[in-house]
């Protein structure tokens, strides 16, 4: 950390015209003649008030105060002061008593202890770095997961400060999804079982012995049930009860590829994409020579949707256009879907059908839509105009935009909690809105 960083932070927060990094015993002449005064800064994502002294223009804080903050160890022997924090040691010796308290200069301190600096928030967390996966679990915590020689770790982290602990170690593994309640999260093994993790115990359980290939894993809206893709070439929908951990199967028409699992609140409809291999001509069976010919006629990638509580048992193709479709999302009665359609100029809107009538209609195209995902009855989307990306709500009956966040080119994709918490991948760092602006917690 840069000595003037922090000195930059503690001005700000301080109101002092000028902070020197130098020693304390120098800095003050009379302690009797000090002030002591009070100043509010962040450390650890929370508000903390520091006592401070000011004297020839140089401002000194609360030992005490600073090591409780960081919530480091502290011992006084004779007339040195030791605070530890983790492996870190800071030993003062020139400390300025006043009133029973000890001051020193902050910066030289805060840089012997190892705190870090992210967008004008001192903290002692060290943060996890090279993430791979991110969900919410709640307003609160997300559970962040990154892969290793040996396997994948997944830390639950809070989402104000970064500080993170340890929720599972595994190999071979699906990703976590997390129930809407977040009360629990699952997984498929290797050999297809499921556990569940107890978010508040942390306790992991078997709830299914089903030995099939499980993709794409979507829990119900109460929790009570997972659906997901069977099959190598995710052919089959299929329901997983947690109650009994037996699986039903939604639908099985026979045709392969199928991806972007979405399901109804109620959990009778379903809507996903359909990806159409394309053909090998010329009855080649060496697709590596050049005499071999690949006919993408037809492969377009196409919406369906599909009732269970109907008994024809039959898929409902609700598009037959040439663009490319990507992000889908099944409104919470299963009446729209809704996806970004992208053209040939590889620009992006959101679209929508209605799922029995089979009317398309073009809901925003006022910019350029990277992504988008549903919460809360609201379609929250990444999306960019000119040199400016922003991230804004649709409402998708009117689609009218609501701007929420103006944020960098930098970022890449948007993790959005079914209630609305947005989080945002830049520079492969997660960032989070604290007080209106996004502060990163990763590294």
């Amino acid at each position: 950390m840069k000595k003037a960083v922090v000195i930059s932070v503690l001005a700000t927060a301080i109101g002092a015209s000028a902070v020197t990094p130098v020693m304390a015993q120098s800095a003050v002449q009379s302690a009797q003649a000090v002030q002591v005064g009070s100043t509010t800064v962040s450390i650890n994502g929370k508000a903390v008030a520091i006592r401070t002294i000011n004297a020839q223009g140089v401002t000194l804080a609360s030992v005490r105060d600073l090591a409780k903050a960081l919530e480091a160890s502290l011992n006084v022997s004779r007339s040195t002061i030791t605070v530890q924090l983790n492996h870190n040691i800071a030993q003062v010796q020139d400390a300025v008593t006043v009133n029973g308290t000890a001051f020193v200069e902050p910066v030289s301190f805060l840089t012997k202890l190892g705190v870090g600096y992210s967008n004008g928030n001192i903290t002692s967390i060290k943060f996890l770095e090279n993430v791979d996966q991110v969900t919410w679990v709640n307003a609160s915590k997300l559970i962040v997961s990154k892969s290793g020689d040996t396997g994948r770790e997944d830390y639950l982290v809070d989402a104000a400060t970064g500080k993170n602990e340890l929720l599972l170690t595994s190999s071979d593994t699906s990703e976590l999804i997390v129930s809407p309640d977040g009360s629990k999260a699952a997984y498929s093994n290797e050999d297809g079982t499921v556990n569940v993790i107890d978010l508040s115990t942390k306790q992991s359980t078997q709830v299914s012995a089903d030995t099939s290939i499980k993709n794409e894993m979507v829990f119900s809206a109460d929790g009570s049930s997972i659906f997901f893709f069977q099959g190598d070439k995710n052919s089959v929908i299929c329901k997983l009860s947690l109650a009994d951990g037996s699986v039903t199967k939604i639908l099985e028409d026979k045709v392969d590829y199928k991806a972007n699992l979405a399901v109804s609140a109620d959990g009778t409809k379903v809507a996903y994409l359909q990806i159409k291999q394309p053909v090998v001509k010329n009855d080649a069976t060496d697709v590596s020579k050049d005499d071999v010919t690949i006919d993408p006629t037809g492969t377009e990638t196409q919406a369906y949707f599909y009732d269970s509580a109907k008994n024809d048992n039959k898929p409902v193709q609700l598009t037959k256009d040439t663009s490319d479709k990507a992000f889908l999302e099944l409104s919470a009665d299963g009446s729209k879907a809704y996806f970004v359609s992208i053209n040939d100029d590889a620009a992006g809107s959101v679209a929508s059908v209605d799922t029995a009538s089979l009317e398309a209609a073009s809901v925003f195209s006022a910019e350029d839509v990277f992504q988008m995902n549903q919460a809360d009855g609201k379609l929250i989307v990444l999306t960019a105009k000119g040199d400016a990306n922003s991230i804004s709500a649709i409402d998708p009956a009117t689609g009218t935009a609501s701007k929420l966040y103006g944020v960098s080119d930098a970022v890449s994709e948007l993790i959005v909690s079914g209630k609305g918490d947005i989080a945002a991948i830049s520079n492969g760092q997660v960032a989070v809105p604290v007080n209106g602006k996004f502060t990163t917690i990763t590294r």
